[in-house]
């Protein structure tokens, strides 16, 4: 589609005394957006609001040209990835995919059908049998990403799918997102780090304390960002063999071992980093079971902007 997917005109939202949007104008276009700010910047309100969980407290908030809090049928045409997770006991990756699209209105055969087909092209083909309760992160968020396009939305909106994912597994999430936005499918991601996005989005929206800070493209965004060292903390059974590979790594400025399963890597090449990162863990044989950004990376960058360091 053209024009404008996502639309917000002067959104507040409060929860009781709590500000968390403040005359919030945002327009969303096709392609991927990456959503990106540390916690309680406002991201998942915005989510709220643009999937019709909420309504805001003032202004409006249009999603494929209607109001996903009043439009019912609206609301089947957008596909939700939450960053909380809840399952039934004992339930399998296929019974969980398939159960959400038939309360999505598929026909049980047919949601069969696209669940087996879906897990498979995710690369959950082996343990789509096995109960999600014993699956690793990523292989939880690419369960949760399966039932969130199963009705075939036209637009997906994901919050923090990343968070916490293994290396491999995000190559795998990331590319499934470009193949979907390739065949038109619109869709909205947030996060706290902009680095492990940006080889898939298109534009990026910074957000911080519920106000729009900055957005464009990945460059220019990039570009305020990479000012500043980056951290990144992974958790491994080899930390000492993980370091030392790290350590190999260019940009890389520090390695510091935590504990017996985590390491913390800085680096002033971020984007070098996380593009570099899956070669040298399947290259070196080694496992990483996990892997995030502490948010104080963004902290300091947005102090940084609203005191007008960006402009």
């Amino acid at each position: 589609m053209t024009g404008s997917v996502i639309e917000l005109t002067r959104a507040v939202k409060r929860y009781g005394p709590v500000l968390a949007l403040n005359d919030l104008t945002l327009d969303v276009g096709p392609g991927i957006t990456g959503l990106v700010g540390p916690n309680a910047a406002g991201k998942s309100t915005i989510i709220g609001l643009v999937t019709g969980l909420m309504p805001p407290t003032a202004g409006k908030v249009r999603v494929l040209g209607g109001d996903p809090w009043d439009d019912t049928p609206l609301r089947g045409r957008i596909g939700y990835c939450p960053d909380s997770e809840r399952v039934w006991p004992g339930m399998t990756g296929r019974q969980l995919v398939t159960r959400l699209g038939i309360y999505s209105g598929i026909e049980p055969a047919e949601a069969a059908r696209r669940a087996e087909d879906a897990l498979s092209e995710i690369g959950l083909a082996a343990a789509m049998d096995k109960p999600v309760t014993q699956y690793s992160k990523g292989m939880r968020q690419k369960a949760k990403l399966c039932q969130a396009v199963l009705h075939r939305p036209e637009l997906l909106v994901l919050d923090e799918p990343l968070n916490g994912v293994d290396p491999l597994s995000r190559v795998e999430i990331l590319k499934r997102l470009r193949d979907m936005a390739g065949q038109g499918m619109s869709i909205l991601v947030s996060s706290h780090v902009l680095h492990e996005l940006e080889t898939a989005i298109d534009r990026v929206v910074l957000i911080h304390r519920g106000r729009l800070l900055a957005e464009g493209t990945v460059e220019e965004i990039r570009d305020l960002l990479d000012e500043h060292p980056h951290s990144v903390r992974l958790e491994s059974p080899e930390p000492r063999k993980l370091a030392s590979a790290l350590l190999q790594l260019d940009g890389v400025v520090g390695v510091q071992i935590v504990d017996d399963r985590t390491v913390d890597a800085t680096t002033r090449d971020p984007g070098q980093f996380y593009g570099t990162l899956p070669d040298i863990v399947t290259g070196s044989g080694l496992t990483v079971e996990a892997l995030w950004s502490p948010d104080s990376n963004l902290e300091a960058v947005f102090r940084y902007l609203v005191k007008g360091g960006g402009g």
